[in-house]
């Protein structure tokens, strides 16, 4: 499924908004694609202090919390993975 995503991000005190069309297998997965968007402008940015303050999905859907819940999970130990 395509959607269109807008991301409103505030690094280190500048606003940023930007836009664009992603592809998703169902509605629940697009948090996650707009978490790993967010991710790859934090990489761009030099891991600099980021606040998402919001996040819409095709214009009216707002996965804001989403997002941030993703962001907020711990990560997971380096022991549980089999090489």
């Amino acid at each position: 499924m395509e959607f269109n995503l807008e991301v409103h991000l505030i690094i280190e005190g500048s606003g940023l908004v930007t836009k664009g069309r992603f592809s998703a297998r169902n509605k629940r997965e697009m948090a996650t694609v707009a978490h790993k968007y967010i991710r790859s402008i934090m990489h761009e940015t030099g891991y600099r202090r980021t606040y998402i303050e919001k996040v819409i999905a095709n214009g009216t859907e707002e996965i804001t919390e989403e997002v941030r819940e993703i962001e907020k999970r711990p990560i997971p130990p380096m022991d549980d993975i089999f090489w």
